[in-house]
């Protein structure tokens, strides 16, 4: 389990906030470095998306993630629609 190395509280970068949940932690595009040596953008679901999912994409202007055709992985919990979760980028 990875873990924010930045100086930021309350992050936890395998959390997943549903639908309709306020998260209390934002905005969406905040930024982290994780221990495992990646950097982890937080994003909203734009559709249903898969647990770990490694092909993820995410809207630079939106934040807003799809599951396919881009370099960043989903959390390992399954996504729905309007979920907001931290994304990891595929590759250090």
């Amino acid at each position: 389990m990875a873990f924010t190395v930045l100086p930021i509280a309350g992050v936890d970068l395998t959390v997943v906030y549903p639908t309709g949940q306020v998260p209390p932690f934002g905005p969406l595009s905040a930024e982290t470095f994780g221990s495992d040596g990646k950097r982890y953008v937080f994003a909203q679901a734009g559709a249903a998306i898969a647990a770990s999912t490694a092909t993820c994409s995410i809207n630079a202007s939106t934040f807003v993630a799809t599951g396919s055709a881009g370099a960043y992985t989903s959390p390992a919990t399954a996504l729905v629609s309007g979920d907001y979760a931290w994304f990891a980028a595929a590759s250090v």
